[in-house]
């Protein structure tokens, strides 16, 4: 249900920030109910039981469109919140259908905004923690929500573009919302608001890139490829002097770099210097940091020192490492794999670049190197089958009604070409995005010991004829590897602490795999292709299923077998705790999982189609 304003206050810009509010309620909702209030039993979905003191509101909004009644009970600060879904959801994926009210002791309902209803659960898991107010989660917060009022100017269009290459593009540059299990999914801190409309994805950013002439000798790089990274660069860059190499940057990195007291000592001392913007336009991806350029082989991956939802987004040294390594290991791999899941591609990261300036004082040193690094990353285009459309996954499934609404009319297009049930075209085609996503991923970790991260945003598919064909997966930052299949003597390549970043204990690289694979990727696929329809969702659900076993039948080991019984047994997935990392200010690597419904076991068995 969307939500509008009266019209004496619908101008364009006030409806966009009223419904980027609206979904910021949803998004953190979302969060509290899966991390909080379910695990604590301080939540209630059901029906309408008619209290005396509920808002008529909430009882319209049941009269009128059905649905069920979410009551969330908050102990520490004893108030309630009260809105209504259209349905109770295992997994936690609600459609919300009302506004959202609130309960103090001793006073009536109140009608809530999203920076009240924001205020009110961070009062109340200040409270259980015992810590003083996150302050800093309420400016993602708040950034996040006008980033979503811009960028909900430029909505995407029903159908991707005919083309490949801008259909590609506008599905990296089409997510307006974000990830709906996270309490801040747009914010971008460190970018002011002119940042935001140049180098946000959301907003067609396209842009130069810029260039620094750097002493060859000051350069560190390494490479898989038959060149060196600077040599790869150089195609499009500037011409430097003999011994210096031309190193880009993201704009808005090199404005930080410029503002570096390291730097700026370095370009006096002639060092170093600024060449400024150069050559054809990269595209912002749905990363902000990493870019594309239509016929480039490579996107590259730089670093930017913003806060994107969790994290900082710097390349680290040992990051660049682990990505050369990661892809020497799936160059000895992929073959095989290929043999056994054709559609299964791999966007490895072979090359990478920085700046090296051996200052004596090593923390300022540090933030030079991690400041200039820059990964390649291969272009998915090279890869791509002929008459084939790559599409980011995220774009269909992870953004709301946008992704919903795309989904939708792909569908009905197979539907009406073929002459066939939607519904059945919606099986068939979930089936084999399941087959082109999961037996690879699964295979990785339960045969080679290689944990992928297969959430929405590390995903890119392959249509043809708007069927799934191949499966692009991406971001070597969050592949990890388990140590009893590559312990340090096999890691000689990389340093002590690059190897240390890249080790998961067994349990923990399972729990990634497990929330990326089937709460992040699966649930919201099933929660928007089957939406308000239970029987179509226990289908899609058993296909999960059924996929499972003939992973297993086919590929299986006995440790797959201890995993997926348990899958098909109803063990609850793992779900990342997006909201209580921010609150708490963990890393993600630490993140914490809770329990969600797992309804794979009670989807049944389903028939399949020849």
């Amino acid at each position: 249900m969307q939500h509008t304003l009266n019209a004496q206050c619908a101008d364009p810009t006030t409806l966009a920030a009223h419904e980027a509010g609206r979904r910021s309620q949803e998004t953190l909702l979302n969060c509290y109910c899966r991390e909080v209030a379910g695990p604590a039993d301080e939540l209630n979905v059901g029906p309408l039981f008619w209290p005396s003191d509920w808002p008529a509101a909430i009882k319209m909004a049941v009269q009128r469109e059905g649905g069920q009644v979410l009551n969330v009970h908050l102990p520490y600060t004893g108030e309630r919140l009260l809105t209504v879904v259209a349905e109770a959801s295992v997994t936690g994926n609600y459609r919300y259908r009302s506004p959202f009210f609130h309960k103090a002791p001793g006073k009536p309902w109140a009608l809530l905004n999203w920076e009240a209803q924001a205020t009110l659960l961070l009062r109340e898991m200040a409270l259980r923690h015992g810590l003083a107010p996150n302050t800093e989660l309420m400016e993602q917060m708040r950034n996040s929500v006008a980033m979503t009022t811009l960028a909900l100017a430029y909505p995407p269009a029903v159908r991707l573009p005919a083309d490949p290459v801008e259909a590609y593009i506008d599905s990296e540059q089409s997510l307006v919302f974000g990830h709906p299990f996270h309490p801040a999914p747009k914010s971008r801190q460190g970018f002011a608001e002119g940042d935001l409309s140049r180098y946000s994805p959301e907003l067609g950013a396209r842009f130069a890139l810029h260039y620094f002439a750097v002493r060859a000798e000051d350069v560190v790089q390494q490479s898989l490829l038959d060149k060196r990274c600077d040599e790869v660069v150089a195609a499009c860059a500037p011409a430097v002097e003999p011994g210096f190499v031309a190193v880009p940057a993201h704009p808005w990195q090199a404005a930080y770099l410029l503002a570096h007291p390291l730097v700026r000592k370095v370009m006096a001392e002639g060092r170093m210097r600024y060449l400024g913007a150069h050559g054809a336009p990269f595209f912002a991806t749905s990363s902000v940091r990493t870019l594309y350029q239509p016929g480039n082989p490579y996107f590259y991956k730089f670093s930017l020192n913003v806060r994107l939802t969790n994290c900082v987004r710097k390349n680290a040294w040992y990051e660049l490492e682990g990505a050369t390594q990661i892809s020497r290991i799936m160059r000895g791999l992929l073959p095989g794999l290929q043999r056994e899941f054709a559609g299964l591609e791999v966007l490895e990261e072979p090359a990478f670049l920085s700046v090296d300036l051996r200052d004596d004082d090593p923390a300022r040193n540090r933030e030079v190197v991690e400041g200039f690094g820059m990964i390649l990353r291969r272009n998915v285009e090279t890869l791509l089958r002929p008459g084939a459309t790559p599409v980011l996954a995220g774009s269909l499934f992870g953004n709301h009604v946008y992704g919903e609404m795309r989904m939708r009319q792909l569908l009905r297009d197979i539907a009406m070409r073929e002459r066939s049930p939607i519904a059945n075209v919606t099986e068939r085609w979930f089936s084999g995005y399941i087959e082109q996503l999961m037996y690879p991923v699964l295979h990785c970790y339960f045969a080679h010991g290689l944990v992928f991260e297969p959430h929405l945003q590390n995903v890119v598919i392959g249509l043809q004829d708007n069927w799934p064909c191949q499966l692009f997966l991406r971001d070597f930052e969050g592949v990890k590897l388990l140590p009893e299949y590559y312990p340090a003597q096999a890691l000689t390549e990389i340093s002590a602490c690059a190897r240390e970043a890249l080790w998961y204990e067994e349990e923990q690289g399972w729990k990634r795999i497990a929330y990326c694979l089937f709460v992040n990727n699966f649930a919201e696929g099933i929660g928007q292709l089957a939406a308000e329809q239970p029987a179509l969702q226990q289908r899609l659900w058993a296909l999960v299923r059924h996929h499972l076993q003939r992973y297993q039948a086919g590929w299986g080991n006995l440790v797959s077998a201890r995993r997926i019984n348990a899958v098909l047994g109803g063990e609850p997935f793992p779900g990342k705790t997006n909201l209580s990392n921010r609150f708490l200010q963990r890393a993600d690597r630490a993140s914490t999982y809770v329990p969600v419904g797992n309804p794979v076991a009670a989807a049944g068995e389903v028939s399949l189609w020849n």
